[in-house]
């Protein structure tokens, strides 16, 4: 069912992209095979599925805490592959700085919702919320990750 979810997903945002490939898709054994040749060093390996002008896609694997950050002008549509951890969203950011145009980073999330976060999952962030990924000493994640700008 996710891996369905996951290809409806990634197929309406190259749909709307209409760039050079009018459809793209990754199999969910394709992007499991690819998350498997991701070795995060120290925290977070990634790899750019297609950037499409006003959107990306990326595959991420975390095996540890991220730092809090806010994007400004772009929305975070995540879809859970595999592994879990918290998500914490919300609040404000400790120690918040530029980092970029557009992009804040910080320590961690003061007064933000926590959930927890399994394969399946989809997760959507607005712009100009704060957000971090929490995990624990041995959790790993690992997650399709669209941009989307305003």
């Amino acid at each position: 069912m996710k891996s369905i979810r996951l290809l409806i997903l990634l197929s309406v945002f190259g749909t709307i992209a209409c760039a050079a490939e009018a459809v793209e898709v990754w199999t969910a054994a394709q992007l499991k095979s690819d998350a498997a040749k991701l070795a995060p060093a120290p925290q977070i390996a990634g790899n750019t599925l297609g950037a499409w002008g006003s959107h990306s896609a990326s595959l991420w694997k975390r095996t540890s805490s991220g730092q809090a950050e806010l994007h400004k002008t772009k929305a975070d549509l995540m879809i859970i592959q595999d592994g879990s951890a918290t998500f914490v969203s919300g609040g404000s950011i400790a120690g918040g700085h530029p980092t970029e145009a557009g992009e804040i980073r910080g320590t961690s999330i003061t007064n933000g919702q926590s959930r927890k976060l399994a394969p399946g999952d989809i997760v959507h962030v607005a712009p100009g919320t704060p957000h971090q990924f929490v995990l624990e000493k041995g959790q790993t994640i690992t997650y399709v990750a669209v941009k989307l700008a305003r």
